[in-house]
């Protein structure tokens, strides 16, 4: 059994939405309110939003990492991207739907979780989750407060990662940033694009298999995460289909010293 949790980040001046989710073997809520309590957060009166600005704010950066590291080595992560934004709950349910056919989530019982406003109502969520058969051992919980759940809020994290990422792929994001990583030779000071920094820290979750084709080129580091992680929807331009195919299609996770 495994938990669900799916947030958004809408980009409408750049031509798409993109929704992510975070999935747990078990219900994150104690150990990632542990992280926010260690930093000096309340998770019953404060809520993490990545939209928040945060520069100036270390506290804030520290668990926005904290919470980083944790998705990187407990969770697996699954993207969808649409055009506009009324398609992100259907969307989501189609990427669930392909999702729940990789070996480490298929036949078993899932609770998934929905943050607001990505269906017209709870009712017309849970018709459309009910015309796929492969949903059905799935308790669905539409329409919920992220400021009830820490794994929504883990989710809103992953997705504004994600889109980030996409964001540098159609090149509309050039930021480059120094990282601090004190006691790493290769890395410490080394000046890295925003979105190979954000890559790097959430790479092992993306859900995904190795791959079947073993040609002359083929890479034992290299994985897919298409269609297990990542689903398009048709809605989506040609130019941002192809940049997220890119981007998410498959993933490295070979060294990268």
């Amino acid at each position: 059994m495994a938990y669900l949790y799916l947030d958004d980040s809408k980009h409408h001046r750049f031509g798409f939405s993109l929704a992510a989710f975070v999935i747990c073997e078990a219900d994150p809520s104690d150990c990632v309110g542990s992280v926010f309590r260690r930093l000096g957060f309340d998770p019953k009166e404060f809520e993490y939003k990545s939209s928040a600005k945060m520069a100036g704010d270390k506290r804030l950066r520290d668990l926005r990492n904290a919470m980083t590291y944790y998705i990187g080595r407990h969770c697996k992560i699954a993207v969808c991207v649409v055009d506009g934004d009324k398609r992100l709950g259907p969307a989501a349910l189609r990427l669930l739907s392909s999702a729940l056919s990789h070996p480490s989530l298929e036949g078993q019982d899932h609770d998934v979780f929905f943050d607001e406003g990505l269906f017209q109502s709870s009712r017309s969520a849970a018709n459309l989750a009910s015309s796929d058969a492969k949903l059905a051992r799935c308790k669905f919980h539409f329409e919920q407060d992220s400021k009830k759940y820490l794994g929504i809020q883990l989710a809103d994290l992953v997705a504004h990662t994600c889109s980030t990422m996409l964001l540098e792929t159609l090149g509309h994001v050039t930021k480059k940033v120094v990282l601090d990583a004190p006691g790493d030779s290769v890395y410490d000071g080394l000046e890295v694009e925003l979105g190979f920094e954000m890559w790097a820290g959430i790479r092992h979750a993306f859900l995904a298999r190795n791959k079947q084709d073993m040609g002359d080129d083929f890479d034992p580091a290299m994985v897919d995460v298409f269609p297990w992680g990542l689903f398009i929807d048709e809605s989506a331009s040609e130019q941002v289909s192809a940049a997220a195919m890119q981007r998410f299609g498959e993933n490295y996770l070979g060294c990268i010293h």
